[in-house]
């Protein structure tokens, strides 16, 4: 089987890893792979220096494949094979909505399949595991159909397997998950792809659903309303795509404050601060060699962080922001919105009828006393 690959992202890039596995395999159903994906980005016009591949052609380099670039879906539109190079047998696009030319499917003799990480009908178009985490749904999937050119992920389908989300996962994770299934599905209708292509279904209208674009401003934590378990859901949904923010006041400068890693907290571990149902929501705890900044939320719940970051800055350690920003623990908070300048921060307003919980409706001491930094969350890059 040859293939032309289509992709440029981590979904893409898994799917990708587990074809040349079998191309490198001598039983292996994959014979030759050619990859396409976007124009690398360079410092300047001489293009002298790469800032930037796309982690398939990373791989691609790796692997020594070849590699035609692309610049954009609309380039990508008119795009034609190399003359000398049209003999492939099926072209694959995955984790990419680019359309491609009209004509495209008929320079394969077995078409163009695309790989799509949820189970069509349901959530077509782009960020569907984005999407899916978002609703709270437990269940995605991964896709292999038949591309459409006239429609949005609605060609017919030729396979399908659903994934089950484990606890704790972030949107990441769950991607690599599925382009590991994608591309071991995909290999097994290569493996008998005349009856794959056979027994392909219609999609059922009916069950149709399209995800949804969501902009920076889902990504900003509400202290009068989210908890550290909210908190936490949308970071996991939203990771490697939408950072989580809150706004942080210095002085009569209001900036962003860009959370990178956090977790909630073990109820069972000493607060920071025994007193810290006292201060607001978003206030900001430390203690010296403890890992992690402790950020009380409005039911009582404790949200951990150990990397941040003001927007256009580095990111930060939890300890390197203590060190440039924090000077007593406890004594500022973060905001949900900005204040004027010249206006002192107004006091935390809490929500009407709400009742504060006591100390041992959120904390369930283990009799130790230890501060310590959980193992859970470390960076994916």
């Amino acid at each position: 089987m040859k293939v032309l690959f289509i992709g440029k992202d981590t979904y893409s890039l898994e799917i990708l890893k587990e074809l040349t596995k079998s191309f490198d395999s001598d039983v292996g159903v994959v014979k030759r792979i050619r990859l396409v994906c976007p124009t690398p980005a360079y410092t300047n016009e001489k293009r002298k220096k790469i800032i930037w591949k796309s982690p398939v052609n990373e791989h691609a380099d790796h692997m020594a494949l070849p590699v035609s670039h692309v610049n954009n879906r609309y380039e990508m539109s008119r795009w034609n094979l190399p003359s000398t190079d049209n003999n492939y047998d099926v072209a694959v696009i995955a984790g990419i909505e680019w359309g491609l030319p009209a004509d495209f499917s008929k320079k394969f003799p077995l078409g163009v399949l695309s790989v799509h990480p949820s189970l069509l009908p349901r959530l077509r178009g782009e960020e569907p595991v984005l999407n899916a985490m978002m609703a709270k749904q437990p269940v995605v999937g991964v896709t292999v159909s038949k591309y459409d050119p006239t429609g949005n992920d609605s060609g017919d389908i030729l396979a399908q397997l659903p994934y089950k989300i484990p606890n704790g996962y972030r949107r990441e994770e769950v991607i690599r998950d599925l382009g590991y299934i994608g591309g071991n599905l995909l290999i097994k209708c290569f493996e008998n792809m005349e009856e794959v292509l056979k027994s392909a279904k219609k999609q059922d209208e009916k069950l149709v659903s399209y995800t949804r674009e969501y902009n920076s401003k889902v990504g900003k934590i509400n202290w009068e309303k989210m908890t550290a378990h909210d908190i936490v859901e949308r970071y996991r949904a939203l990771q490697g795509k939408i950072p989580m923010y809150s706004i942080w006041r210095m002085k009569t400068i209001m900036t962003k404050v860009f959370i990178y890693d956090m977790y909630v907290a073990d109820p069972s571990i000493p607060p920071l601060e025994k007193n810290f149902l006292k201060y607001p929501p978003g206030s900001l705890f430390y203690k010296r060699k403890v890992q992690y900044l402790e950020v009380p939320c409005i039911d009582g719940s404790r949200l951990h962080i150990t990397r941040l970051g003001r927007e256009h800055r580095t990111i930060m350690t939890a300890l390197q922001f203590v060190n440039g920003y924090l000077r007593v623990s406890g004594a500022l908070r973060m905001l949900t919105e900005p204040v004027e300048p010249k206006v002192l921060t107004p006091p935390f307003e809490y929500p009407e009828g709400y009742v504060k919980p006591e100390l041992d409706q959120v904390y369930k001491p283990n009799g130790s006393d230890e501060v310590y930094a959980p193992k859970y969350l470390y960076p994916l890059n």
